[in-house]
């Protein structure tokens, strides 16, 4: 018994090591595709459980019935109360060792009225000061409401930015009802 255990804690104790100078692993909310791209994704399922570098969980909701979800049960709200949606809110430093050239946010919206300010938003800030503000439209005009519609908004990071900086990546309404779902984000490097 006494060399079982001993066995055990040495295995424990060379597996612990063994990746201690890799950066950690991905998560299924994070997949490195190549050297060149870091990919996070988020279908709102799991959101109420704490995802590492997303926040403002408070803007998970149900859909009851009437409005369906693009996939599955949960989305993120916007509204007069709560302006922004669930975010990506990360450092460079913890994303990759590298500073993107790109951030690509993909993504489904539902919008029951009209809005022209509806959008999705990049802030990249240091110590909440704002370096870089970018803000991505997505309703034309002629873009119908009371149906899921899909997005890409490419953000080119096109001032030099530390990795000690923060990126925010949320939805904005203006103050006027909308969802968002299915959101996929890929920092290209």
């Amino acid at each position: 018994m006494k060399n079982l255990l001993i066995l055990v804690f040495t295995g424990a104790l060379i597996y612990g090591c063994s990746n201690s100078s890799n950066p950690p692993a991905a998560t299924d909310a994070q997949n490195q595709i190549n050297e060149n791209q870091v990919v996070f994704e988020n279908d709102m399922e799991s959101a109420l459980a704490g995802i590492p570098a997303w926040s403002n969980e408070k803007t998970i909701i149900r859909l009851s019935e009437g409005v369906k979800a693009h996939s599955g049960e949960f989305v993120t709200k916007v509204d007069e109360v709560d302006l922004y949606s669930y975010a990506f809110k990360e450092t460079f430093e913890n994303i990759n060792e590298k500073l993107p050239k790109n951030v690509i946010v993909k993504g489904w919206f539902y919008s029951p009225v009209q809005n022209p300010e509806l959008g999705f938003v990049m802030d990249i800030n240091e110590n909440n000061s704002t370096k870089i503000w970018q803000s991505y439209k997505l309703m034309e005009a002629s873009t119908s409401v009371n149906e899921w519609h899909e997005f890409t908004a490419t953000f080119a990071i096109d001032q030099p930015v530390k990795p000690s900086y923060q990126i925010k990546l949320f939805g904005f309404g203006a103050k006027k009802t909308a969802y968002f779902d299915d959101l996929k984000v890929t920092f290209e490097f």
